[in-house]
């Protein structure tokens, strides 16, 4: 562990998409009495209950794509913490997507409370939009392989390059029709992997804008104040920890095409040596390891596994 302790790292945030339920047991008996608290708060302040969809979800009714939106934000707050405790701090955080507001709240730029109420908001104001939208992931085609397979498989501005996570692995994001025939067309043409993703809206998008006002005004109304950590912007590449900054990052991310590649890339020409997944997963960790093959990667797994004194 104290190897753990020594090294420059960036702490990185995953967006929606996960389902943390089968991955409770990776929790301590300490760490499942501190969700159980956290669950609490959630009923609180959004009444949801999360402690019964964690824990006797066959007796809950409930939006499930929502709730697990709700239990990634708690749990990886709850791991964040969990590494601070055991003297593993960032240099700088980077979120993905959504991760973006898990990590302003353990930046203390925001509160827990506040970062549910924005999640909430995030997911309610694309209902208004009348047409479905969706978002794909297309993993063993380049960028401007993808590029071309939207311009030939859809009608122009039906889809958006909405991320891209390293060289061979993008995400789209448009019309749902339209995403649906992009990710067969890539299929077709010998993808390793094209696929839907769990979120039914077009994030990182023009038509995530459909409705944003209510983000917006909820932004400019809770308080946000310069994090205690720096963030790095997986949209300009910059560090940003001003309050004023910060707010412009969470409307940009509703929006904008995010190059997790070039974030990634970036840290380590500033000198970061070591990465460290907020999760209960390794999603983040498989991307980014293909973007920088010599630096260290560590994962909740990796961590408690060495948390755990040797027989």
């Amino acid at each position: 562990m104290s190897k753990l302790t020594d090294n420059k790292r960036a702490f990185l945030f995953q967006g929606v998409g996960a389902d943390y339920r089968e991955l409770l047991g990776m929790l301590e008996e300490g760490q499942l009495h501190a969700l159980k608290d956290y669950c609490y708060t959630v009923n609180k302040e959004i009444g949801i209950d999360l402690l019964g969809y964690l824990f006797h979800s066959q007796h809950i009714e409930c939006d499930r794509m929502f709730y697990d939106w709700i239990t990634i934000y708690t749990c990886d707050y709850l791991v964040y913490h969990q590494y601070v405790d055991s003297g593993i701090k960032p240099a700088i955080m980077a979120g993905y997507s959504m991760g973006l507001i898990t990590a302003m709240a353990c930046g203390k730029s925001i509160s827990f409370a506040d970062g549910l109420r924005m999640l909430q908001t995030i997911y309610e104001y694309p209902k208004s939009f009348a047409i479905p939208c969706s978002m794909g992931v297309i993993v063993g085609k380049t960028y401007n392989e993808v590029h071309d397979l939207i311009a030939r498989g859809t009608s122009e501005h039906d889809v958006y390059m909405a991320s891209e996570n390293n060289d061979t692995c993008l995400v789209v994001s448009g019309i749902k029709d339209s995403v649906d025939r992009v990710l067969r067309l890539a299929e077709q043409e010998g993808a390793i992997k094209a696929s839907t993703i769990n979120a039914p809206y077009a994030f990182h998008s023009p038509y995530a804008a459909e409705g944003i006002d209510r983000f917006v005004h909820l932004v400019e109304e809770i308080s946000i104040c310069d994090g205690d950590i720096p963030i790095l912007s997986v949209f300009s590449q910059t560090a940003i920890q001003s309050a004023s900054d910060l707010k412009n990052e969470l409307i940009k991310n509703m929006t904008s095409p995010m190059n997790w590649n070039a974030s990634i890339l970036t840290l380590g020409q500033w000198g970061i040596e070591s990465f460290v997944e907020v999760s209960l997963e390794d999603s983040l960790t498989k991307i980014s390891r293909l973007i920088n093959l010599d630096a260290e990667f560590l994962t909740y797994k990796k961590f408690m596994r060495l948390k755990m004194p040797s027989k």
